[in-house]
């Protein structure tokens, strides 16, 4: 009997540590719009986003297969994200390095990681994301801004409470405007951050 309730605590014990390992994988496929220093490319049909979720609470954000004009960078991953809920989206923020684990020349040539600011919204089935990247070119940096699917309410909003509440909205030429206007606009919250809103 005792041989008996020690295999279930050692099976209970395994258990437990799968569970706590668990990861569950949402999968999005949209367009990627892509401007480069601000000149739009041909968008890219059928562009893959998985956002991975650890048990501790974190995300891992993968763009897979990632190409800008004759460039291709492969998968940019960025880990250790947390999920801000706001009503029925929740919101994921990044400002850092995101690493680039593929083989290409590219992720070779950078070093297999890239400076990336990412403001993103998942709501009802569907991801919403904002990505620039700065890439060195020799003695230039290409700026790199790209928008992952279409902008629900709550991407057009973001979180409105706290520290993220828009303090100032500016137009493209860097003009301050009364509110989000149509088209392209820099908001700036409270707690420092800037965020480019495309309506």
């Amino acid at each position: 009997m005792k041989k008996f309730f020690m295999t279930l605590a050692v099976a209970a014990t395994a258990f437990m540590a799968t569970t706590a390992n668990a990861q569950t994988k949402e999968q999005f496929t949209d367009d990627l719009a892509i401007s480069l220093n601000g000149v739009p490319q041909e968008p890219v049909k059928g562009t893959t986003v998985e956002l991975e979720h650890q048990a501790d609470g974190t995300s891992t954000f993968m763009l897979k297969n990632f190409t800008f004009g004759d460039f291709e960078v492969g998968d940019v991953i960025v880990e250790g994200i947390k999920g801000v809920k706001n009503g029925d989206a929740t919101t994921y923020d990044f400002d850092g390095i995101a690493k680039l684990p593929s083989n290409t020349m590219l992720a070779e040539a950078l070093g297999y990681q890239i400076p990336l600011t990412l403001h993103s919204v998942v709501e009802g089935g569907k991801l919403y994301a904002e990505i620039s990247l700065s890439v060195p070119m020799g003695e230039e940096t290409l700026k790199v801004d790209c928008v992952f699917g279409k902008k629900s309410e709550t991407a057009i909003n973001g979180v409105v409470a706290g520290k993220t509440a828009p303090v100032a909205v500016f137009n493209a030429t860097g003009a301050r405007q009364n509110g989000l206007q149509k088209g392209l606009n820099i908001v700036r919250t409270a707690d420092g951050k800037t965020v480019k809103v495309l309506k």
